[in-house]
């Protein structure tokens, strides 16, 4: 079998292999291009929460001792959980710790009640809160720090919002637009499982075949051309093999 005939065979059975695979990555770009990133991450029904500094009078004795007493601590930062004003300290080797920042009181955390309450205040959209669950572990749908209040809304877009229990502060905001994106997402870079990965074997692995059959259907176009301008016996056997 001469090479014209074998790259024939060998770019047909290749292409189709590889063919679905470029179509998934050429619908996943459009999908990705088609949707604002602001759209696809709720930053378009996000409320704009302006955070307030700690006065100078609502600093009190008990909370300079309390930040004084915290072993390993490395920084510290004034926070708002809807009207409430708190001091979540970092520390070495420990989970933060986060201060009542009037009285200088431990607090325990965010309970759902009070996730619903944030969630429902970050959201601009048409919906309410029907429900907090609590998550310990990652989902396809979020891969962030745990565990984690999921506040869900009854809106047409299913929108979730995750508030972590530690600061009350909103860590991701999904809806039926990004999962669609995350699918699509997931069948761009070919990570099935993670869906964060993009210098993974398999990507590569595909990405290379893809391109060598797209160079040896260019080789061969221009092959085939090549060969209809010569005599047309030629040409014709070439074409009945």
């Amino acid at each position: 079998m001469r090479l014209p005939v074998a790259l024939t065979q060998v770019h047909k059975w290749i292409g189709l292999v590889v063919g679905i695979q470029v179509v998934l990555w050429v619908a996943g770009g459009l999908v990705m291009s088609a949707f604002p990133i602001e759209l696809v991450r709720g930053e378009t029904r996000s409320a704009a929460v302006q955070p307030r500094e700690i006065a100078a009078g609502e600093v009190s004795p008990a909370l300079v001792e309390r930040l004084a007493a915290i072993e390993g601590a490395s920084g510290f930062r004034t926070i708002r959980v809807l009207d409430r004003l708190y001091v979540e300290v970092e520390r070495i080797g420990a989970p933060a710790l986060l201060l009542d920042a009037v009285g200088g009181s431990i607090v325990d955390g965010i309970d759902a009640a009070t996730a619903g309450e944030v969630a429902a205040r970050d959201f601009t959209g048409e919906g309410s809160v029907v429900a907090a669950h609590w998550q310990e572990s990652k989902s396809s749908e979020y891969r962030g720090a745990l565990p984690v209040w999921r506040v869900e809304f009854d809106d047409a877009s299913k929108t979730s919002i995750y508030v972590s229990p530690v600061n009350g502060r909103i860590t991701a905001r999904r809806n039926d637009i990004w999962r669609l994106y995350d699918f699509f997402w997931m069948l761009h870079i070919m990570d099935y499982k993670e869906r964060v990965d993009f210098n993974h074997p398999l990507l590569v692995t595909a990405s290379a075949v893809a391109l060598v059959l797209s160079i040896s259907g260019f080789w061969l176009l221009f092959y085939r051309i090549r060969l209809r301008r010569r005599p047309g016996d030629t040409a014709a056997s070439i074409s009945s093999q």
